[in-house]
């Protein structure tokens, strides 16, 4: 685990053995794979609170593709809501499905994938939580349209980017209110009326052949503001380097103070760059 800023002295205790436990509810997980398009790497890294804590990753990721349409989600349960790792498996599962229906264009596809996770979550009544979640739909030779509710988000990245903090930028507005504060409360899919409500965004995101489209969740979306000379430049570069999905989840699991969340990335190139070396 490498240090980013200030090491975490929590990231470095060794976690209580969870009983029971399978591959289901393991704490890393890494996917990936390619089209005739695109390359597409994910990898979730259960957060140093819940490690400790002996309890389960409440993010999740999903894909599906259909045709040429490929769809990516990345959800994050609420950890002060029961059942929200429910919520947040249910999310991105259906919402990809719904994303790849090749009736509606990327843009309404992803707002009906929101709309139909919602539904999902609610199918479930209390025993399914919140969950923030994030949707991104893609074909050939156009921009990827992307709908969000909540604080997972995704950001461009590449070599030409001109951006405060590196060669990236962020797709949506950062959760900031007029004051400048951090917002403190997340919207999110609900199953019961406990979370914020959540207002539904909507975005496009335009890709070179160079660039990146990187979506996560708040555990790394969070780090990579607040450490524009850290986090922010190793994530650049790790990314750029064309990782295998076990390098992904290995660049995920980093430490640094005060950064214990869950960590999910799904990234998609429109062609895999070759690796140094």
């Amino acid at each position: 685990m490498h240090a980013l800023g200030r090491p975490s002295a929590a990231a470095a205790i060794e976690p209580p053995l969870r009983s029971p436990a399978s591959a289901g509810s393991a704490g890393y997980s890494a996917d990936g794979g390619s089209t005739g398009w695109c390359v597409v790497r994910a990898a979730t890294v259960t957060g140093v609170g819940h490690r400790l804590a002996a309890e389960v990753n409440q993010d999740y990721y999903a894909w599906a593709q259909s045709g040429t349409r490929v769809a990516i989600a990345v959800a994050d349960g609420l950890g002060s809501i029961p059942g929200s790792d429910a919520a947040a498996r249910i999310a991105a599962c259906a919402a990809v499905e719904l994303a790849v229906d090749p009736r509606h264009d990327p843009p309404e596809s992803a707002l009906q994938a929101i709309a139909g996770a919602e539904s999902a979550v609610r199918s479930g009544g209390e025993s399914f939580g919140a969950t923030t979640l994030i949707v991104a739909v893609g074909e050939p030779g156009s921009d990827v349209a992307l709908a969000r509710v909540g604080d997972s988000t995704a950001f461009v990245v590449g070599p030409e980017i001109s951006a405060e903090g590196g060669s990236w930028r962020e797709v949506f507005p950062p959760p900031c209110s007029d004051g400048g504060l951090v917002e403190v409360a997340t919207g999110a899919l609900q199953s019961a009326g406990e979370a914020a409500a959540g207002t539904v965004e909507s975005a496009r995101a335009t890709l070179t052949a160079e660039d990146v489209l990187v979506v996560v969740s708040d555990g790394i979306a969070g780090p990579w503001r607040d450490g524009p000379s850290t986090v922010a430049p190793a994530m650049v570069e790790g990314i750029l380097g064309a990782p295998s999905p076990l390098e992904l989840a290995i660049l995920a699991n980093f430490s640094r103070q005060g950064c214990h969340d869950d960590r999910t990335i799904v990234a998609l190139w429109l062609a895999m760059p070759e690796a140094d070396g």
